[in-house]
């Protein structure tokens, strides 16, 4: 999938989820539970109507989220009490459709927890982004999770520097490959916050846990002012062996330091390699 904003999400999993009223209660009861206060629930019944609530439910219609209600949530957000109240009201029956929902493909293991906790993660997204059209990395929190790997705070809590933010282009990062092909793998990227980039650079932080060998480990990225586009690449040796990798990348300021920790999965490539002798020596662009 490509691009979500977050009136999108709150729409797209209110339709799945049991045990709500209407949908201004259930944007309080989701904003309550990712600890904001911004709105309460009204004491009266007769207060809780969509009517009475329309504010709140704007949220889920077509209102982005104000920079007063990104405030309101702690840095970071409480995933495991918004993974909690999701998977409480997200029905086992209701599960492998609401996965479909958000991108992840038939055919996955189905483990409603490890779900809610990706879906929790994928909002503290707009939380902490500027604007409100994020990348939807459900699918690759969920595999992360499925992997065993946690999701720490830093994953969640923001970028580095206040008002930084990177869009980078989902369209080609997965990669099916011959075991000898060498593989062209071409990141679009752009500067969607307030900071200037200088002297940053693409680093890969697994490659002793993998086989295919970017030929470049540490990419400069070209100054870029916000609103601006700008590309890098490099070539990856499939070196002859089989499996499934994820070639992990971080963005790095001149200190070495990583500038979006909450953008784990944006970077990242996922390869699938397999053995045809036909076609050895191949490359894939």
């Amino acid at each position: 999938m490509g691009t979500i904003k977050s009136n999108e999400f709150l729409k797209n999993l209110y339709k799945y989820l049991d045990s709500q009223r209407n949908q201004g209660t259930y944007v309080i009861q989701f904003f309550n539970a990712a600890g904001s206060r911004y709105f309460e629930m009204p004491p009266s019944y007769s207060n809780r109507t969509n009517g009475a609530l329309e504010a709140e439910r704007r949220y889920v219609k077509d209102r982005s989220l104000t920079a007063e209600i990104k405030n309101s949530f702690p840095n970071p957000i409480n995933r495991d009490g918004l993974a909690t109240f999701i998977d409480r009201n997200l029905p086992t029956n209701k599960l492998a459709a609401c996965m479909a929902e958000f991108g992840i493909p038939s055919g996955a293991q189905l483990d409603k927890a490890k779900f809610a906790h990706a879906l929790a993660v994928q909002f503290s997204r707009f939380v902490t982004t500027p604007g409100d059209d994020v990348n939807n990395e459900v699918w690759e929190m969920y595999q992360t999770l499925l992997e065993g790997q946690p999701i720490s705070a830093d994953d969640i809590s923001g970028p580095r520097y206040a008002g930084d933010d990177v869009l980078v282009e989902l369209v080609g990062r997965r990669h099916e490959a011959d075991c000898y092909e060498i593989i062209h793998h071409e990141w679009k990227l752009q500067n969607r916050g307030t900071c200037e980039w200088h002297d940053r650079k693409l680093v890969l932080v697994n490659q002793t846990e993998i086989h295919p060998r970017p030929l470049k480990t540490v990419i400069p990225v070209p100054d870029t002012r916000p609103g601006e586009f700008t590309k890098i690449a490099t070539d990856i040796d499939a070196r002859g062996f089989e499996g499934n990798f994820e070639c992990k990348w971080e963005m790095r300021d001149a200190d070495g330091e990583n500038c979006f920790p909450n953008k784990r999965w944006d970077f990242n490539i996922r390869i699938q390699v397999t053995f045809h002798t036909s076609n050895e020596g191949d490359t894939r662009g």
